[in-house]
Parts: structure tokens; C-alpha cells; sequence
């Protein structure tokens, strides 16, 4: 009897182990997507991931339900209902601390959705914002900034799409002005007007990527009738001179956005894309893409980056002269070597760059450089029909923040078609 017992405890056990492999042979077979999820109290953001991995299917309930303890995430309660499952509190902030209709609600990708949390099925991409609010009886704008008139009329106006119900429940949609509402923009705090709008009188050095907040709370009670922007929110205000549809447009974007330039007349706006780029304005960009604080006040104001160039040997000190322009093939063996000594990207790639009709022209010392940046696609060739790298030709400011963005580009592409080892 105890043989049998044996044979069948251990036939139990064989069956247990082979469903979970199962189990995990389905979960890592499972498709997964990313999300993000941002979670608004009264004053503050409780959470802000944008970064979350779930597997395919996870509807918002769950995605609550098992982030919690994670990454510094609050502490939630769900209680389910006749209607379907709802947040109830979240970090001690609970639904009617504030009324009667006070408590969590939920949007997703901007808009409200008409499914509860546990019916809501999530797709990659979706941003999740949890919010605590009086929707239904205080009221509640979430406001859209436009700043198109920023450079010219100093102008940033905010509206706000509201879904209003009459006596009966009938929806009606339309767009309002956010009016009384606080808007931190810069290191200034504004009120919106009776139109949505704040004025910003001194525009010097509006251009480039800048902070901006809004929020109003109801007088009575404290509760929020705004849903803040994500604490990082910024936006991205055009120089005067890279105007959107030009080709260096995203390039300039994303150069600034990322602290590698500055503009070079704040009182005008101006980045000036079509000035040479010179060493000593590269040797700064290099040192920020490496992680070097330069800016800093110095005298010369390039002092700490050519410092930082000299040592890490991007160029001798007795090569570099101020204010000189700057060469494709002279620009490329630079970025080469910062590349390099960084490591953010494959330094092994070499392209066959003997074909090119100037290849002749390639100063022999940049040769292996070149044919980096024309195997990463750093550069694209200044010929449509045959390769020409046109070394000696001089870059402006525009082609230095394409090249860089085309540099960044890739690595992007590079890390998501990597993939664990088997």
C-alpha cells in the first residue's frame, strides 16, 4: 500500500512540476507590451512610471493590482462593486475624503474611457493616468497647452475638451477655456485669464526645451479641478530660425532637447543652422554628450571642455583653434573618438568606403572613422547615385545635430532588436 501511495505522491509531484513548466512555457512565449502610469493626489503626483512591462491582455485593475510594492509604488486598494471592480484608495487618500462623488478615477491616452478597470483591456503604448477628483459634481478640465504664438504674441493659451451633462444624462462635448488656473512656466508662476491665456512680456531665451505646470484647486473643499501635466512635462518652443518643415527641424529638436546645444542669441532666438560649427563649439557638444559638466562659468567660456578633450585625447591642444570651421571628416574623427571612449555604441562596424570618388581625399589618419559613420549610417554621403563623403567640405551647426540624431537613431534601433541570450 505504501508502495502505491509512493508511485502516485510522486506522480502528483511529476504532474504539479510539468504544469508549471507549462505555465512558464506560456508565460515566456506570452507577447508583452509597455505602459506607462502616472498617479495624481491632491497636491502632488503619488507615481509616475513610464516604463511598465506586462503581458498582453492585462486590463487596468490588474495592471493596479500588480505593480503595487514595485519601484516605489503607493499602496492601492480595488474593491469590486455591483459595477465592476474601482479603485477605492490609494496612499491613505480615500474615496468621499473630499464629498460624497470625491474619488479615484482613471483615464487612458487622454480620454476617458466608457469600460470600468477591470474591463479595460490595456495595448502597448497606453499611457494610464489615475487622478482624485469630483468629476461629476466640483467638475474637472484637463487642460491642453498651445504656445504656436509664444515667439510672436508671447501668448500660451490652455483649453480643455468637457463632456457636460444635462438634467437627464445626456453627454454634450465641447472645448472651454481653463480659466483661474496657476501655470509655473519657467521660473514664473501666471494666472490664465477669462480666455485661457497667460502673456509672458520678456521673451528673451523663450526658445528650447522648457518646464511648464499648470493647476487650480476648488476653493472650498481643496479638491483638484485641474489634472496637472507629468512632472516632467516640457515643451519644445521652435528658435526663430528653425522654423517646423525644414530638414534639420527634429535633428535641432532633439540636439537641444537633450542639453548637447544652445542657442547662440537668446535675446532673438536664434541657433543660427547655417553657421559653421566651429572646434570650439563642438568640443562643448562632445563634452555634454559625454556627461562632462561644461557649463560652468569660465573664461574662455570653452575652457573646461577643451580641457576635457585635450586629456581624453579627442585633440591635441596644439590643434585646436578658436573659432575655426570645422570639416566633415575633421567632425567625424572627433565624434569617433568620443563615441568610442563613451561606449553607447558599436565601434566594430566598418563599411567598404574605396569605391567612394573622393576617397583619395580622406585624410588617411580619419579613414577608419569614416568608414564607421558610413557603416552606422551617421553619415549618408553627399551623392544620391555614388558614395562621396566630401571630407573637406565645411559642416554648419544644422548638419552636426542631423549627424548626432542620426547617431542616437540607431543606438535606439540597435537596443530593440537586441535580444537575451538563449
Amino acid at each position: 500500500m505504501l508502495k502505491y501511495m509512493k508511485i502516485i505522491t510522486l506522480s502528483i509531484v511529476v504532474l504539479i512540476l510539468v504544469s508549471i513548466a507549462a505555465l512558464y512555457a506560456v508565460a515566456d512565449n506570452s507577447d508583452t507590451i509597455m505602459v506607462s502610469l502616472r498617479i495624481e493626489g491632491i497636491k502632488e503626483s503619488m507615481y509616475y512610471d513610464k516604463a511598465i512591462e506586462l503581458v498582453a491582455g492585462t486590463n487596468v485593475a490588474d495592471l493596479m493590482r500588480n505593480f503595487r510594492g514595485m519601484n516605489g509604488a503607493p499602496r492601492i486598494t480595488i474593491k469590486n462593486s455591483e459595477y465592476g471592480a474601482y479603485i477605492s484608495e490609494i496612499r491613505g487618500l480615500t474615496e468621499f475624503d473630499y464629498g460624497e462623488m470625491s474619488g479615484w478615477n482613471y483615464r487612458v491616452n487622454g480620454t476617458e474611457p466608457t469600460l470600468g478597470i477591470s474591463q479595460y483591456e490595456l495595448e502597448d503604448g497606453d499611457a494610464v493616468v489615475c487622478y482624485y477628483g469630483a468629476p461629476y459634481s466640483i467638475g474637472m478640465q484637463y487642460p491642453v497647452a498651445n504656445w504656436s504664438s509664444l515667439l510672436s504674441d508671447g501668448v500660451i493659451s490652455f483649453t480643455s475638451t468637457d463632456t457636460v451633462y444635462d438634467e437627464d444624462w445626456n453627454p454634450t462635448v465641447r472645448t472651454n477655456p481653463v480659466v483661474g488656473a496657476t501655470v509655473m512656466f519657467r521660473w514664473d508662476i501666471y494666472t490664465t485669464d477669462s480666455t485661457g491665456k497667460i502673456r509672458i512680456e520678456d521673451k528673451t531665451g523663450l526658445s528650447g526645451v522648457r518646464s511648464l505646470q499648470i493647476e487650480r484647486y476648488d476653493e472650498q473643499s481643496g479638491i483638484p479641478t485641474i489634472l496637472r501635466f507629468a512632472p516632467d512635462y516640457e515643451i519644445y518652443i521652435p528658435f526663430a530660425d528653425t522654423p517646423d518643415g525644414t530638414w534639420y527641424d527634429e535633428a535641432v529638436r532633439f540636439c537641444v532637447g537633450e542639453g548637447y546645444f544652445r542657442g547662440t542669441n537668446l535675446v532673438a532666438n536664434l541657433f543660427e543652422p547655417m553657421k559653421d560649427m566651429t572646434t570650439a563649439e563642438l568640443v562643448m557638444v562632445l563634452a555634454r554628450i559625454a556627461g562632462v559638466d561644461v557649463d560652468v562659468p569660465a573664461t574662455p567660456w570653452y575652457a573646461p571642455a577643451l580641457e576635457w578633450a585635450v586629456a581624453s585625447g579627442i585633440i591635441a591642444e596644439d590643434e585646436f583653434v578658436f573659432g575655426a570651421s570645422l570639416t566633415r571628416e575633421k567632425f567625424i574623427y572627433m565624434f569617433y573618438l568620443t563615441a568610442n571612449l563613451v561606449g553607447t555604441y558599436n565601434m566594430e562596424a566598418r563599411a567598404e568606403i574605396e569605391d567612394a570618388v573622393d576617397y583619395v581625399s580622406i585624410n588617411e589618419e580619419y579613414r577608419e572613422a569614416v568608414s564607421w559613420a558610413v557603416e552606422t549610417g551617421i553619415i549618408k554621403g553627399t551623392n544620391t547615385t555614388q558614395l562621396t563623403i566630401s571630407p573637406n567640405a565645411v559642416v554648419n551647426r544644422a548638419t552636426v545635430c542631423q549627424m548626432l540624431d542620426n547617431y542616437f537613431t540607431n543606438i535606439k534601433i540597435m537596443r530593440a532588436t537586441l535580444k537575451p541570450p538563449a
